[in-house]
């Protein structure tokens, strides 16, 4: 069928694939709250409690096969009158009205089942929503692109009878994709090694207390059986040998969960250039396609960690209008990328403007941001310096020595790095400790502005400035309080000058 044979306004439902995917879901919602019966079913069940265990875990698939059905066949949705309609609900019936214009972007993804049956999930984002707000878990994909363009050529005709000057505000979906980045295997690697593995070991760590916490909760390890299998602290400390074979096999662990997660995310990545947009697809098993209207990227950031400074690579982060407690999760994430292609981006986002920010002189924030910080640590860790050497406790007294040292160093390196600079319509904040990152705007782009002190800042005539976007903010501490007052003036001036899109 050709996308132009499609009568939207017709109720029509999704895939049959769809109600795989909808048990799924729940399957898996239910398998979380029911793990620690099962392993206490597994330790300590008897024959006649196996029977009531596996007659229950049944009727519970039974009625959860049951309830997909309903809600597949109580899910269908239309289009009227440049409004997408959604009917749904299996105990209580509800419809959901999204009018094109508050669309944002269109995004399709494809986990593993969707790969197998030839069907795309659809993900339809509205400003301000705590996700998305619409998702079609299974669609054919001739369907969902039928949909997809049916809705941003429509959205521009809304836009364009709203507004004669502005222009369309999401990227259409076209065949012609040029490729302007492509993560292949050996920068796949780098991206993997160069994670940030205390993270994925701290994640490890959280995950087998938490299964151990759940064990002795359910009374399947008694406190005794514990004492038995787990020594002490002392013990431990007192082995150099066993510490550093812990250390060993932590850092293993992490660095393969890293490089696992890193495979799967960003597996295959291609970054497109559409038009006035980007596209950018990944993924393994969980294929994503995420895309982002020049007009509707808010800020634009890049970042290094130390593994990655040593690798030569970068993160690019676009963050587009959203609340800003989801602004995050919502941005779309390009990893792998080297310094040439951090500066394509920029040239394509920033256009005539790009001279502006490689322009731009980078000031730095007043010793006050260092000498509070200093002032923090030695408050906190010099008395447990003083009382550990005092009691003989050298063992501590090492440790936190160790650490304050490290907390100096970590506080010298974030004020050397925290800088900021404008320059014609490019706002830039940069930072980092042991890597760095820096963040870019457009001065229209600005929502609002604030200048905040503390009665210690007051004292020094010094102030904290907050730019706040629709996607987020930018924060330059410990300045002149009179610059922030100039900087503020500027950018009001500049922003109520503009008449350029803002999203």
């Amino acid at each position: 069928m050709r996308k132009s044979d499609f009568d939207f306004s017709v109720p029509r439902r999704q895939s049959y694939v769809a109600i795989l995917i909808i048990s799924y879901r729940l399957y898996k919602v239910i398998a979380r709250q029911l793990w620690p019966f099962l392993l206490i079913f597994l330790f300590k069940g008897s024959f006649s409690e196996s029977s009531t265990f596996i007659f229950s875990i049944i009727g519970i698939a039974l009625a959860g096969a049951i309830y997909s059905s309903i809600a597949f066949f109580k899910y269908y949705f239309y289009i009227n009158n440049e409004t997408l309609v959604i009917n749904k609900g299996v105990f209580q019936k509800s419809v959901l009205e999204i009018p094109f214009d508050r669309i944002q972007s269109i995004n399709f993804e494809q986990n593993l089942i969707h790969r197998v049956f030839n069907v795309v999930k659809l993900n339809m984002d509205t400003a301000g929503s705590s996700g998305s707000e619409l998702q079609l878990n299974a669609l054919d994909q001739t369907l969902a692109t039928a949909i997809t363009e049916h809705i941003l050529s429509n959205q521009k005709s809304v836009i364009q009878n709203a507004e004669e000057t502005r222009s369309e505000g999401s990227i259409p979906v076209v065949d012609n994709k040029e490729v302007i980045f492509r993560l292949d295997i050996p920068q796949l690697l780098k991206v993997g090694m160069s994670e940030n593995h205390l993270r994925s070991g701290g994640f490890i760590l959280l995950f087998f207390l938490w299964i151990w916490d759940n064990l002795r909760d359910a009374g399947v390890v008694e406190k005794e059986q514990m004492e038995d299998y787990i020594p002490s602290p002392e013990v431990i400390s007192q082995s150099i040998t066993l510490m550093a074979i812990l250390a060993v096999v932590f850092f293993i662990v992490a660095f393969i969960i890293s490089l696992v997660r890193s495979v799967l995310k960003y597996y295959d990545l291609h970054m497109y250039r559409i038009g006035e947009g980007f596209i950018i697809e990944s993924g393994l098993f969980s294929r994503k396609e995420k895309a982002a209207k020049d007009v509707k990227i808010q800020v634009l950031r890049w970042s290094q960690n130390l593994l990655q400074r040593l690798s030569g690579i970068y993160d690019l982060s676009m963050r587009q209008a959203s609340s800003v407690a989801t602004a995050r999760k919502q941005a779309i994430q390009v990893a792998g990328l080297d310094k040439q292609d951090i500066e394509m981006t920029q040239r394509f986002l920033f256009k005539e403007d790009y001279n502006n920010l490689v322009n731009i002189n980078f000031k730095g924030v007043s010793s006050y941001f260092l000498y509070k910080r200093l002032f923090r640590w030695t408050f906190i860790f010099v008395p447990l310096i003083i009382l550990t050497f005092y009691i003989a406790k050298y063992k501590y007294f090492y440790g936190f020595v160790l650490i304050y040292l490290l907390s100096i160093l970590r506080s010298v390196l974030k004020y050397s790095k925290k800088k900021y600079g404008i320059y014609g319509n490019v706002i830039a904040v940069s930072g980092g400790v042991f890597g760095e990152n820096a963040a870019y705007s457009l001065t229209h782009k600005v929502q609002n502005i604030s200048i905040r002190s503390t009665p210690f800042q007051e004292r020094r005539k010094l102030s904290t400035l907050i730019i706040f976007t629709a996607s987020g903010l930018h924060q330059i501490p410990d300045i002149a309080t009179q610059e922030a007052l100039e900087i503020k003036n500027r950018l009001l001036y500049h922003v109520e000058r503009s008449s350029e899109e803002w999203m």
